[in-house]
């Protein structure tokens, strides 16, 4: 009995942990994003320098997705998130000290590609450790609290980092990351002294990496690529949002990095809206809960060249954050009760290959016409184009199969 609460009471603790490492992690990670977003805009005066800035991390991510995804599945994943973060502190100082005294596109170009490879690599195994500390009746919420762990960042990073490229410019702001990837390192070393190896590891370390494994091509599960494609449309409007925000702010609102940090946030508490919606119910019908979600953020996008203010781009963003994040969360859960342990890591890296590919081609759309049409227009365009798909999904799948089978 003893050993059974003891047991218990470290389990509870390494889940606190965990969410202290994804609020870290996810605070410094979005301080880095808002501070390139600001800076590559700001400096270039164009909303196609940040598209050519994070395609290159796409591209990047792209190419080494499947490389992660294996040394998250043949290490302890513990180990690759220590690797991952000690990688993140000399990038980040690395290019604090480039932005002061080199060209700051050329060294945000450099910086945020390495950066792509390595922050996706931690993504994908601290999100693969989940297994190993929740029971799978315990997937949705524990991912709910995940999430809004990470919302609950990025909401803390927009705040600091829209007050420090006020307060103190950015080449101050630029160390700031690494500060927070400081914590989730000391988090994970907590962890380790806490979380025994996953049971997993042992059998696979001991296989060879096929060259197979290490391409963007082959899913390890078939059921799985339809479910990425439905992803791949929600997650191509997160980068259309990413991309645009600095430059809808600037040239249509007319705004500052202070109100370009409001906006940022109020994505954030959409997506802690969303996650908390999943904390209260289980989701009824999963196909149903993804197919409303595409279409509600396709008609909120359908709003951008309507309304011109600051406070509708507010709204909208809170709504758009909601549902990006709660399709997010059916279908990581999907993924961890559908996929052996074993092969967590590839499964959810080849999911985020064909995410990426979408969001390619809307980063080389906006590169190419990204200074002719105005942010509000993209934004329209793409809406329909969600609200269009979402349509189809919806009077096109077999309803006469169970609805689990047409969820995926």
């Amino acid at each position: 009995m003893g050993a059974t609460k003891s047991s218990g009471i470290g389990c509870y603790a390494s889940r606190g942990i965990y969410l202290f490492c994804v609020l870290a992690s996810a605070t410094g990670r979005n301080v880095y994003f808002v501070l390139a977003a600001w800076v590559a805009t700001d400096v270039s005066k164009s909303a196609s320098a940040l598209a050519i800035l994070l395609a290159l991390g796409s591209a990047a991510e792209l190419l080494t997705s499947n490389v992660g995804g294996v040394l998250v599945d043949r290490f302890d994943r513990r180990f690759v998130c220590i690797a991952c973060d000690l990688s993140r502190l000399i990038l980040i100082f690395s290019t604090g000290i480039g932005l002061m005294f080199g060209d700051p596109l050329s060294v945000l170009c450099l910086s945020w590609t390495i950066f792509a490879f390595i922050d996706r690599t931690y993504s994908t195994a601290l999100q693969a450790i989940i297994p190993d500390i929740v029971r799978p009746k315990n997937l949705t919420s524990f991912n709910s609290a995940s999430y809004i762990a990470m919302q609950a960042g990025n909401l803390i990073a927009a705040i600091v980092t829209g007050y420090s490229l006020t307060a103190i410019g950015m080449n101050l702001t630029s160390i700031l990351p690494g500060a927070f990837f400081g914590l989730s390192l000391l988090g994970l070393l907590a962890l380790l002294g806490r979380q025994p190896p996953s049971r997993s590891r042992s059998d696979l370390q001991a296989k060879s990496i096929r060259r197979m494994d290490l391409l963007p091509t082959t899913f390890v599960v078939h059921p799985l690529k339809t479910i990425a494609v439905m992803y791949a449309l929600t997650y191509a409007m997160g980068m259309l949002v990413s991309v645009l925000g600095a430059a809808y702010v600037t040239r249509e609102l007319k705004g500052s990095a202070l109100e370009f940090g409001y906006l940022e946030a109020g994505w954030a508490l959409g997506s802690i809206a969303g996650c908390s919606t999943l904390l209260l119910r289980r989701a009824r019908s999963r196909r149903q809960s993804i197919l409303f979600q595409a279409a509600l953020a396709g008609i909120v996008l359908l709003g951008f060249p309507v309304f011109q203010s600051f406070l509708s781009a507010l709204v909208q963003l809170v709504l758009l954050g909601f549902c990006y994040n709660v399709t997010r969360i059916l279908i990581d859960v999907r993924v961890q009760s559908t996929v052996s342990i074993d092969m967590l890591g590839r499964a959810r890296s080849q999911i985020h290959t064909i995410c990426v590919s979408i969001g390619l081609l809307a980063y080389g759309i906006i590169g190419t016409i990204g200074d002719a049409i105005p942010p509000s227009g993209i934004f329209g365009l793409f809406g329909a184009l969600m609200v269009t798909v979402a349509l189809f999904f919806h009077f096109n799948m077999d309803r006469g199969a169970p609805v689990e089978s047409r969820c995926v």
